[in-house]
C-alpha cells in the first residue's frame, strides 16, 4: 500500500495566501498550457487548500481549489489568482502609509 502524502485542507490556514470562502480571479494562463481557457477572467470562490509535499509547501504554497459557477472546480497556484480586495486594500493602504508616515530627515549640505 502507497501512502499518499497530499493534505486537503479546507478551512483557513494562518499563513496561505487565501482564505477559505474568499472570492478569487483567474488572472493568468500557465506557460504550459494547464489552464482552460472558459476559467480565464472568471471568479470563483475558494473551497480549499491542497498540499502536494506538506513538509515543503505548507503552508504558504498550496494549490488552491477553487469553484467557478457553470464550470466546476480547478486547481490553481497562487500567482494565478488575485483577490478583488488586494486591488482595493493596497492603494488604500499606501495612502494610509503616507497620511502617518514619520516626516523625512533632511539632507545635510
Amino acid at each position: 500500500m502507497t501512502l499518499d502524502p497530499s493534505l486537503i485542507v479546507s478551512t483557513d490556514v494562518d499563513g496561505a495566501p487565501v482564505r477559505i470562502g474568499e472570492h478569487v480571479t483567474v488572472v493568468s494562463a500557465s506557460s504550459d498550457g494547464t489552464i482552460s481557457p472558459g476559467f480565464l477572467g472568471r471568479t470563483g470562490i475558494v473551497m480549499a487548500l491542497v498540499y502536494d509535499d506538506p513538509s515543503r509547501q505548507y503552508p504558504a504554497d498550496p494549490l488552491i481549489q477553487v469553484l467557478v459557477d457553470g464550470l466546476g472546480e480547478d486547481l490553481f497556484f497562487p500567482d494565478e489568482l488575485e483577490a478583488p480586495w488586494v486591488r482595493q486594500r493596497v492603494p488604500r493602504q499606501r495612502g494610509e502609509d503616507r497620511e502617518h508616515a514619520a516626516p523625512r530627515a533632511h539632507r545635510v549640505r
